[in-house]
């Protein structure tokens, strides 16, 4: 399977800085579809770098085969294969020691800064217990399918929740289960695919597949950068999902705080991309599932204005120009989803384009400090003025940046399952939830009610 994207994928007409092309790389099938327990791991050489991936388990063979003009070559190592949980520490470790060194002269620390990041480490540790009980899980989970590798650059690995019901689906035992790709937050920054685990096991209580996509944070990456990694992410999933029991024509695209910026973005380029692919009559980067097939799009708590974004973040006293490093040239209009609808190409194509996105699910928390809700009202708001067929809007009275990730959850509330599920099966998505086990509360009452005053988000 190639996997070439259009090189003028993006929007253009927004001085090109989120408009990148991604290179064809081809995936080469070794051994059939995986049966029982077996894990997927995919294995990339590249543009003179080599990341050896790790997996648990026995393996389906994925290789990705980087062309250049030097020609092509596979290569395997099967090195830390056995230690999935040792490897991803200390992949974790030394991303997150490089990171801190490098992001001292881009935060450029002041008092506001240090003060919050004092709490952040606060509530981390308050709720330490809760994260390392999740950690455990994830990493002994025989239905996690972790460090699958869908493309060849560093980060670019998926997670993979798969409930029995899919494992069912492999061996024809049943039928295919419904699927989510999941893009994580992290302020652009500090965002990994294990921050969804507690959602992604939630999932698999409902019998739905869960794939955790990472990808490149800055300062490695810059926001065109992250949207190219999720592209080649979901296009692998499109075409493998399958393989793992999922139906494609039953998925939905999710994003929570950065995550939804980029993957609203990732789906509004897509749309411009395939209607100009379709006009043209070229081939569209994912043939076997056309964009307006996806079931639904769910943000959570986004920043889909960047321009907007940076006097909030000043009126904060927080270093807003971090914003501008984010995005080529500074261009904080080329990389904002409620901005590309004023793009010469948007206009260009924009209502066949408009009229192939999926339906919209906006959420926001009403006291969110981090991204105003206002972000979601007013993207909301240009979905409906360019034409997108549904968008909904759901502004939560009371509710935080965290509390539908982090400590809603832990509370025992399932407000992010409730909103993936309504998308998956519309109106009977209430007996579905009925039908889930309760979920516990996961630490005291008071333990959260402080972790609420200490967060800094």
């Amino acid at each position: 399977m190639a996997l070439c994207v259009d090189p003028n994928m993006g929007v253009p007409g927004a001085t090109t800085s989120c408009t990148r092309s991604l290179s064809c790389t081809e995936v080469v099938d070794v051994n059939p579809a995986p049966q029982g327990d077996q894990t997927v791991s995919e294995h990339a050489a590249g543009d003179g770098e080599f990341m050896p991936a790790q997996g648990d388990g026995a393996h389906k063979r994925l290789l990705t085969r980087r062309r250049s003009r030097k020609g092509s070559e596979d290569t395997i190592d099967d090195s830390c294969e056995k230690f999935p949980m040792w490897s991803a520490f200390v992949d974790f470790l030394f991303y997150g020691t490089i990171l801190a060194l490098q992001m001292v002269r881009w935060l450029r620390f002041g008092g506001v800064a240090i003060w919050l990041s004092l709490r952040l480490v606060a509530y981390a540790l308050l709720l330490l217990p809760v994260f390392l009980r999740i950690g455990y899980n994830y990493f002994h989970d025989p239905r996690i399918r972790r460090r699958i590798r869908f493309g060849p650059k560093p980060r670019n690995f998926l997670a993979m929740y798969c409930p029995a019901e899919a494992e069912a689906a492999v061996k024809g035992q049943g039928p295919p289960v419904p699927v989510v790709f999941a893009v994580m937050g992290g302020a652009w920054i500090i965002g990994h695919r294990q921050w969804n685990a507690q959602l992604g096991m939630r999932m698999m209580d409902a019998g739905v597949i869960f794939v955790s996509v990472d990808y490149r944070n800055f300062p490695f990456a810059r926001i065109p950068d992250m949207v190219e990694d999720l592209t080649h992410g979901f296009s692998w999933v499109v075409e493998h999902i399958g393989q793992y029991g999922g139906d494609i024509h039953n998925m939905i695209v999710m994003g929570q705080s950065a995550g939804a910026h980029l993957a609203s973005l990732m789906l509004l380029q897509l749309s411009v991309s395939e209607a100009r692919a379709l006009s043209d009559g070229k081939p569209t980067l994912t043939p076997t599932l056309p964009i307006k097939e996806i079931k639904g799009f769910l943000g959570v708590s986004g920043p889909y204005d960047l321009v907007a974004l940076e006097p909030h973040l000043d009126s904060r006293g927080l270093y807003s120009r971090i914003l501008r490093h984010l995005c080529i040239d500074g261009d904080l209009a080329g990389c904002s989803p409620a901005r590309i609808f004023d793009t010469p190409d948007w206009q260009a194509r924009g209502s066949e384009a408009a009229e192939m996105l999926p339906p919209f699910l906006l959420f926001h928390g009403e006291v969110d400090k981090s991204v105003p809700s206002s972000s979601t009202t007013q993207f909301a708001d240009k979905l409906r003025e360019a034409g997108v067929p549904q968008v909904v809007t759901d502004v939560r009275t009371g509710m935080s940046h965290t509390d539908p990730i982090i400590e809603g959850p832990m509370r025992g509330q399932d407000i992010q399952v409730r909103l993936i599920l309504s998308l998956l099966y519309g109106t009977d998505f209430q007996a579905r939830v009925q039908a889930l086990p309760r979920l516990l509360p996961m630490a005291p009452e008071f333990i959260l009610n402080i972790a609420a005053k200490l967060v800094p988000f």
